[in-house]
């Protein structure tokens, strides 16, 4: 006998796998966004890193002060 399934049915497996390896990997579902202090700090990095190329070295990376 031939099964047949439906979209809500396929929806549903769907999220029961998800939630069941979130479980099994000890996961979390809800994603939280990183702190306004992380955030400034990567832009004050990506403000004083310099990356150039070189015909010898090949890329120089230079964090300034």
């Amino acid at each position: 006998m031939k099964n047949t399934y439906s979209l809500n049915s396929l929806s549903q497996f769907s999220q029961s796998e998800e939630q069941a390896l979130l479980e099994e990997l000890g996961m979390k579902k809800n994603t939280k966004s990183p702190s306004e202090l992380s955030i400034q700090k990567i832009l004050g990095f990506s403000k004083s890193i310099s990356v150039r190329k070189s015909k010898r070295h090949g890329l120089i990376e230079h964090h300034l002060n």
